[in-house]
């Protein structure tokens, strides 16, 4: 039997063979044709299909099924929360990125900035030597951002290019129009890139709650041993930028005085001081940044994208869902 071809990555300068170019172009084609029929569909018709598919994929996918009930369970303990409102909840942001393609889509339509965290973001941002934020797949986190530029904040964000470059363009149809910038890890000059954002005043994004194939340490998140980037707490102390941690958070339990229900987003500043010997500054940065993802976490456990992977690899879904 003849063994399958191996896998080619045009982002390190590789090139797809007839078979690997022909499975890429199928697939291609079929999300295109995917998202144009969804977007066709009334933004509650899409979210409840969404939320359908999620719970189809509940049923269909024992290894998936099995894995979030695990990271559950490590993260939680005995808790009501279930695999299957994970996998419902995660569908249903799915839509709501999607629904940032329609023209008119404001992202502050189901969104909103929390005005303590907006202060604290502004706060930071004064200060003149930027912002390096941290996030997490957390809630409508693309809206996240599109909501902060809507607010006037200056934001970019560091991702990864897809595997397929077609998939890097429909992200950024995603976020270019909303003014969200993406730095591509891994393209020439983008460390540089980073330093002159920062050094211009503005805020940086980096998402570091999934495994990545950048340095990395182990900490402890949601239960499980997981490799943490050391990247963000890296360059905030060599720039002497403040840092940071902003996620989405669950709506409130009632409808505020707005009639709002939807989530908001909660921003905080990691202090610091008290770092400890230049040698360890790094390693404490990071356990604090870490011990603040836990705890958003916690408070939001079936909408957390990282339930999906198993601890300490390199996210292999993330390629299908978002190039960070």
């Amino acid at each position: 039997m003849a063994s399958e071809d191996p896998v080619a990555d045009v982002r390190e300068g590789g090139t797809w063979t007839p078979r690997q170019r022909l499975k890429n172009d199928v697939v291609y084609v079929l999300v295109r044709a995917l998202l144009a029929f969804a977007l066709l569909l009334p933004r509650r018709v899409l979210r409840a299909a969404c939320r359908a598919l999620g719970g189809v994929a509940y049923a269909v996918l024992p290894r998936t099924r099995r894995i979030v009930a695990a990271r559950l369970e490590a993260g939680l303990g005995r808790s009501k929360v279930r695999a299957q409102s994970v996998f419902t909840t995660v569908a249903g942001m799915l839509a709501d990125t999607l629904d940032l393609l329609r023209p008119g889509e404001r992202a502050g339509a189901r969104l909103s900035l929390d005005p303590t965290s907006r202060r604290v973001f502004a706060d930071a941002l004064a200060e003149g030597r930027g912002v390096v934020f941290v996030a997490a797949h957390l809630g409508p986190w693309e809206r996240m951002a599109a909501l902060l530029v809507e607010e006037g904040f200056p934001v970019a964000t560091v991702a990864r290019e897809s595997y397929d470059p077609r998939f890097t363009e429909l992200y950024e149809r995603l976020r270019r129009p909303r003014g969200v910038r993406s730095l591509y890890r891994g393209r020439r000059g983008v460390a540089l890139s980073i330093a002159r954002e920062l050094a211009e005043g503005r805020a940086v994004g980096f998402l570091v709650d999934i495994p990545a194939r950048v340095p990395s340490t182990t900490r402890r998140l949601f239960g499980a041993d997981v490799l943490v980037p050391i990247g963000p707490a890296r360059i905030a102390l060599a720039r002497r930028s403040a840092v940071v941690v902003g996620t989405c958070a669950p709506p409130a339990p009632a409808p505020t005085t707005s009639g709002s229900s939807h989530p908001i987003v909660l921003i905080s500043r990691v202090s610091l001081d008290d770092l400890g010997p230049e040698s360890c500054a790094e390693d404490v940065l990071v356990t604090r940044i870490t011990a603040e993802l836990e705890r958003r976490i916690a408070a939001w456990p079936e909408a957390w994208l990282g339930s999906f992977v198993p601890p300490g690899r390199p996210a292999a879904l993330r390629g299908a869902l978002d190039p960070h």
